[in-house]
């Protein structure tokens, strides 16, 4: 039996033993009952137009205290947002890669303190942009903490998936062009710059390092394990049929509208490594959890004690610990007490250490328009953990 069929059979067996832990805490949520200004709140961002419909999962202390969804799927046939629709998470997908990459490092596949050209010839021998000779290659750990030196997410050219160069490429191909079309910009550790294009290029190394497709290698090291039955990158194969309907918020109109549909990629062809993961509030809460317990999995190692502890430390510069996730709050030690991520499709997501608490909120109506359910969400569920002391 190949690889891919043992793999979707061992998949499907942890999935279900997932869903059958989740139906118990929904059940214990349904007699709690939290929160029913977050739904009415998220009801209303969907009548006044800011919102088409989203869910928002809520735990404490591994218990589900809240998993509710609002408004529509699609508005035009007013469809009802599913609690478990799967969505493009958008860049939710660059921590769910690095903790595949750190998974990598524990199996000694991938070293992730090493330079990239250990892995990427193409590299060898590397420019800046300005035709410096580059001292030294960045590491994966900091193209993952956005201090690789590639080029910012905000700068022409920085978003590579949607130029027309990059279609119906592998990875392979498209993070060769980059040596070529975009040489890193600044030294590796001297700047914070936002960079998809440092993601592609350190999940290439994963790539190279497991002797596997992106995919194949996300899907063997976080689905499997984790048992989580949705999460994949979007290509053929791997996206379901029942995805809510994209939206963004028109900047002349300041309405919902469609955006340019995007062609499903082939399998294993290039998407954003860090922006085209497909999961739901489910499975994403199940890898927050994870990591809420310090690298435990249902009372197992998944992230060893080491991997971990370097996993969730803070990069020198900017906002990120090396494990992609953004320190969003410190405690009075100066250690992150919050950590989360948001995407620009309109998700959110983020661990509360202190409160212990998990929060997941997946819309698909573009992060400007979620914003400030987003901060709704944080707000109630912070509050409510308060008044439990």
């Amino acid at each position: 039996m190949n690889r891919w069929i043992t793999l979707r059979y061992h998949w499907v067996f942890t999935g279900l033993f997932s869903i059958l832990c989740f139906i118990q805490f929904e059940i214990s949520a349904q007699q709690v009952k939290p929160f029913p200004s977050l739904v009415t709140f998220g009801n209303e961002q969907v009548a006044n137009g800011t919102l088409a419909g989203g869910c928002v999962l809520i735990l404490h202390r591994g218990e589900v205290v809240l998993h509710e969804a609002f408004g529509y799927s699609d508005l035009k046939s007013q469809k009802p947002f599913s609690k478990n629709a799967p969505v493009i998470v958008a860049s939710i997908s660059k921590p769910m890669l690095a903790t595949v990459l750190f998974r990598l490092h524990q199996s000694n596949q991938l070293d992730i303190n090493a330079p990239i050209d250990r892995y990427l010839t193409e590299y060898k021998n590397a420019k800046l942009a300005d035709g410096t000779p580059m001292k030294r290659l960045p590491s994966t750990i900091e193209l993952l903490t956005h201090t690789g030196g590639a080029l910012s997410f905000y700068k022409e050219g920085g978003r590579p998936w949607f130029a027309s160069w990059t279609k119906g490429k592998t990875l392979a191909k498209v993070v060769k062009g980059y040596s070529v079309k975009h040489p890193f910009q600044t030294a590796p550790g001297t700047n914070y710059a936002y960079s998809g294009i440092g993601t592609d290029i350190a999940a290439r190394v994963g790539e190279v390092a497991s002797g596997l497709p992106r995919n194949e290698y996300l899907l063997q090291e976080l689905s499997l394990p984790l048992g989580l039955t949705t999460t994949a990158y979007r290509e053929t194969g791997s996206a379901p049929d029942n995805m809510p309907t994209r939206y963004l918020i028109s900047k002349e109109s300041g309405k919902l509208i469609l955006p340019k549909k995007r062609d499903l990629p082939e399998k294993n062809h290039y998407s954003s490594s860090g922006g085209a993961i497909i999961s739901t509030a489910t499975d994403i809460a199940t890898w927050l959890e994870m990591i809420r317990n310090s690298g435990t999995h249902r009372g197992k190692p998944y992230l060893k004690p080491e991997t971990f502890a370097k996993f969730v430390e803070k990069s020198p510069k900017g906002s990120a610990v090396s494990g992609g996730l953004h320190a969003r709050e410190f405690d009075q030690n100066g250690s992150p007490s919050v950590l989360g991520h948001s995407g620009s499709s309109g998700t959110d997501c983020w661990i509360d250490l202190e409160n212990n608490i998990t929060a997941v909120m997946l819309t698909q109506s573009g992060s400007g328009a979620s914003k400030t359910m987003a901060k709704k969400v944080r707000a109630t569920a912070l509050e409510w953990a308060q008044n439990l002391e």
